[in-house]
């Protein structure tokens, strides 16, 4: 993105202006005009309508003229807002400001926080010149959008291709912003090795789904078909079965093997995990009897998809050479058990997304808590001596202290020198303990 108030663009501007919003568009007729941002705001505010640039054999041109075949090029985007959750004024403040379109305007039918509608125009560097790039750059701007308010939706889809009109705002009550942005498709995170900017066709053949726009990372193709074939819920738990020892689901660094007669597992310096919450219900039993039964916290509507994300990031780190269908399986799982999704808004299409973006970014710096953790008990010793976790970690804790202060016990020192150098080294003992351990060793 770059800042420039300068910045001139062409399109069409209809050569009537309206009070009020048109009921007949056929009879509109347009005519090309090159300005600046600002004259394009004063055009709208005087009720102009305005459409991109096609190819006409006469200056003044109309509805047969505007079509996607005829489509010459655009230097904007423009999508068409309705009947969204936010009002103008909290949906432009909710974007990030590289995001922020170049002109935002109520348009006439909106009723703030009753019925949200206005309109976006995105100016950008160099025009743009085929159909299919345009929807490519709209798709992955409403994308973007999605990811920065949880929950949007466009509701009019009609808005994606570059032969739409759109209608200016005459009427006294309008709200507009506008800035110097002037964007450029790659802010977006627009891939553009995938569409040719002309009026050709695509460089390269494209499938009617999603799973193209990645398809060179994507080396297992049975484990996408059965991604893109899974319904939510109704065979989610078949899917996360079939592929549980292929791809395992990743929530802390991976460790290495224990024999089962170690109380513990050490944690290496880089050990990170995925954080959980849970709650504690309580539950009746046996007359007057109180049990508890530990709950999850799920992941609700606000910020589940930066969640998500951060969760990738979060696996790049644990496993480095982590595929995308890895993050993808994951993903899948972090959905089924600690997510709060029903409301559907988390779809597959989602999820993949959320895979793509996170596996291709290298640029965002994630922070991680440092886990203050010596060890973690082992499961194993559990299982096979038949005891608690609490008492494995007990024995675990003793064990390692006992190698601590043999290695760093010194001999030529008494006993409270040594206590002041172990808890210099971070080793918490208290001199009674220290005491006995010293006898036991018989120094």
């Amino acid at each position: 993105m770059i800042n420039n108030d300068k910045k001139k663009i062409t399109l069409g501007v209809s050569v009537q202006k309206f009070k009020n919003k048109p009921d007949n568009w056929k009879v509109l007729t347009y005519k090309r005009h090159t300005i600046t941002i600002e004259e394009l705001v004063n055009l709208i505010c005087e009720g102009h309508c305005i459409c991109q640039n096609f190819k006409t054999t006469s200056e003044i041109f109309g509805l047969r003229e505007k079509t996607i075949a005829n489509f010459d090029f655009a230097d904007c985007v423009v999508l068409d807002i309705d009947d969204t959750f936010l009002s103008m004024n909290d949906f432009y403040l909710s974007l990030k400001d590289e995001h922020k379109p170049t002109i935002i305007y109520t348009t006439y039918s909106n009723i703030d926080n009753v019925n949200n509608r206005f309109r976006l125009i995105y100016v950008f560097n160099e025009p743009i010149r085929s159909n299919e790039y345009y929807r490519g750059i709209a798709n992955t701007i409403v994308y973007n959008i999605q990811k920065e308010i949880e929950g949007f939706d466009l509701k009019d889809k009609t808005c994606l291709n570059a032969s739409q009109q759109f209608a200016g705002n005459g009427n006294d009550n309008i709200v507009y912003y506008y800035n110097d942005n002037i964007l450029c498709p790659t802010d977006f995170g627009f891939d553009e090795n995938y569409f040719s900017n002309s009026d050709s066709i695509l460089k390269k053949e494209r499938k009617n789904n999603i799973q193209t726009d990645l398809e060179s990372p994507i080396g297992n193709t049975e484990f996408m078909k059965d991604f893109w074939g899974m319904s939510y819920k109704r065979n989610e738990e078949e899917f996360i079965r079939k592929y549980a020892n292929v791809y395992p689901f990743l929530e802390a660094t991976p460790l290495p093997e224990t024999d089962t007669d170690t109380p513990y597992i050490l944690l290496p310096n880089n050990y990170i995990e995925i954080k959980r919450y849970w709650y504690r219900e309580p539950q009746i039993k046996n007359g007057n009897e109180v049990a508890y039964k530990s709950h999850v916290v799920k992941l609700k509507s606000g910020n589940r998809r930066k969640l998500l994300y951060d969760g990738c990031l979060l696996r790049k780190i644990m496993l480095p050479d982590i595929t995308v269908e890895h993050l993808l399986y994951c993903l899948v799982c972090e959905r089924r058990y600690y997510v709060d999704n029903q409301d559907k808004v988390i779809t597959n299409k989602i999820l993949y997304q959320i895979a793509k973006d996170s596996w291709s970014d290298i640029e965002r710096n994630i922070n991680i808590q440092k886990d203050k953790r010596l060890f973690i008990v082992n499961p194993k010793y559990c299982e096979k001596y038949g005891i608690s976790k609490q008492t494995a970690r007990n024995i675990a804790t003793k064990m390692l202290l006992d190698l601590q202060l043999k290695q760093l016990y010194d001999t030529n020192l008494s006993i409270k020198e040594n206590l002041e150098s172990l808890k210099n080294q971070g080793i918490k003992i208290g001199k009674s303990s220290l005491y006995n351990w010293v006898k036991s060793q018989k120094i």
